[in-house]
């Protein structure tokens, strides 16, 4: 792995702790859980629909994208 394939991988995960955190999923209650990655999920694909109607910030899209499935695996 290059460099600057670490880099991005790395900016990718930050941007994911990033919107669970502002979506509060770190540090809530089991019982919120399932209620808060179902608004997040609901934000992000509100953001992913903005964004596909852009096609100047591929890197953006990508992150959306990439932080959908990270919720929907959290979800399962």
């Amino acid at each position: 792995m290059t460099r600057e394939s670490r880099e991005d991988e790395e900016s990718q995960k930050e941007q994911v702790w990033k919107v669970l955190s502002e979506a509060g999923l770190i540090d809530i209650s089991p019982d919120d859980f399932p209620e808060r990655i179902k608004e997040a999920k609901n934000v992000l694909m509100g953001r992913l629909s903005e964004l596909l109607e852009v096609t100047t910030d591929v890197q953006e899209r990508e992150s959306a994208a990439y932080s959908l499935a990270t919720l929907k695996k959290l979800e399962t």
